[in-house]
């Protein structure tokens, strides 16, 4: 009950005050979870350091910017029922729209490649309020006011909402009516994925990209909504990965190249802004070099 009231609380301050004022008391909130909660920046310092190979001094400053951008982030969520295409016109440049609209010239659909970086929630609204069919997985939160409060902030521009446990017949519906599906593909939350090297170092990635895209016969198009400055993003589309069944290649081996280029596209965006990666645990538990952390 806590967080849905804390929740609550940013929802209405966020809502309250002008936007560059919300940006700044995040900022300032954010700098005191920063030094109140150790456990999550000592996991975000490691998790720099294995990303940028930089000393303590410098990956305990760009952790410092990883908890701000969380906070800009959670401002940025909690005002989307009120985002408008005149601030979409005004602050967000859109790349590569081109490889969004040639998947619907084949009457296709596509599934968006995404991970926990910039701000993928307001990217997945972004896309609805431009006019595409959108849907996207979520995870559902334990507590049921939180997760109805996340699904209702979610859906208000027209983002459709997937819990997980509906994961199979309602993505590969989005699929099949020509929608597109977004998936995060840095965090394997089913313990089904596959053991590859992120960063240089062996995760678990997802499957479900790649296994959706050959099931629908989809493209797969990598898409990252990143913060350029303060106020202003990029909505950035690369060129699409196509998955075909190969001959002399099993499904598993055709999934694992796929994912390799998945994971490429990946590290590509999150080495470039990595103070924009908020992932708050330990991504990888294998120990590392303690004069790096």
């Amino acid at each position: 009950m806590i967080f849905y009231i804390l929740y609550r609380i940013g929802f209405l301050l966020a809502n309250i005050l002008s936007l560059k004022l919300a940006y700044s008391l995040a900022k300032r909130v954010s700098d005191f979870q920063y030094i109140l909660a150790t456990k999550d920046r000592e996991a975000v310092v490691q998790n720099l350091g294995i990303i940028t190979k930089k000393d303590a001094k410098e990956c305990r400053k760009l952790a410092r910017k990883v908890f701000r951008n969380f906070g800009l982030y959670l401002v940025d969520f909690f005002r989307m029922a009120n985002l408008s295409k005149k601030d979409i016109r005004k602050r967000v440049k859109v790349e590569g729209i081109e490889n969004i609209d040639g998947a619907l010239k084949q009457n296709r659909g596509g599934i968006i490649l995404t991970c926990h970086i910039g701000n993928w929630e307001m990217g997945g609204v972004v896309m609805a309020m431009l006019g595409y069919d959108v849907s996207a997985v979520a995870l559902n939160h334990k507590h049921k006011n939180i997760n109805d409060f996340f699904i209702k902030q979610r859906e208000e521009k027209g983002l459709k909402v997937i819990p997980i446990n509906h994961i199979m017949k309602r993505c590969v519906s989005a699929l099949r009516r020509k929608g597109f599906l977004a998936l995060a593909g840095d965090r394997d939350f089913t313990n089904n994925g596959e053991i590859m090297d992120f960063f240089g170092m062996p995760t678990s990635i997802p499957k479900g990209p790649a296994m959706f895209a050959l099931k629908t016969d989809s493209p797969v198009i990598p898409g990252f909504f990143i913060r350029r400055d303060t106020f202003n993003y990029s909505l950035i589309f690369d060129r699409p990965i196509d998955l075909k069944e190969t001959p002399g290649m099993g499904r598993e081996e055709i999934i694992k190249e796929a994912n390799k280029k998945f994971v490429a596209s990946m590290e590509k965006y999150i080495r470039a802004y990595p103070d924009q990666w908020l992932v708050f645990r330990k991504f990888w538990e294998t120990p590392v070099d303690a004069s790096v952390l």
